[in-house]
């Protein structure tokens, strides 16, 4: 009788905790994302970014980012060439920046929807909109293909 007991009760506590990976409670999902992602020590990376925004065509392609010690050094379309790159913000192509945006919604945003990468911890993908009310202010983030060095 007591391993059914205990299997009940095994069981509900884990469907309390489904959806967990999705920001279930900000707070404490972007300060253990951001633990995690402190704790790898990455010094260089690449990876690709997808976003969604209101801009130019040619910024919606994925593009190949490389970044060392949290600066962005390249940025390469891979679909067309990048005829705006100035217009990108750079601190949203960074892991650091990312969770920085993370932490900045999470208090004023209307809805924000993240999951994190389960071993370094940086936001795979990431959708925010400020306000249901206003066009275009939502954005998103997927991030893919990520090498550490």
């Amino acid at each position: 009788m007591k391993p059914i007991v205990v299997a009940v009760i095994l069981s509900v506590l884990l469907a309390g905790c489904a959806g967990a990976g999705k920001d279930a409670s900000p707070a404490s999902s972007i300060e253990e994302a951001k633990s995690l992602w402190q704790a790898q020590g990455v010094k260089g990376y690449e990876v690709t970014i997808e976003q969604t925004c209101f801009c130019p065509p040619d910024l919606l392609q994925p593009m190949r980012v490389t970044v060392r010690e949290g600066k962005v050094i390249d940025i390469e379309g891979l679909q067309q060439p990048l005829n705006h790159p100035d217009i990108l913000d750079e601190r949203r192509l960074t892991i650091e920046g990312l969770l920085d945006l993370v932490e900045q919604a999470r208090g004023s945003a209307d809805k924000l929807l993240v999951e994190y990468d389960p071993h370094y911890g940086f936001p795979a993908s990431q959708e925010v909109d400020y306000s249901p009310f206003i066009a275009d202010d939502e954005f998103s983030y997927r991030l893919t293909d990520f090498q550490a060095y």
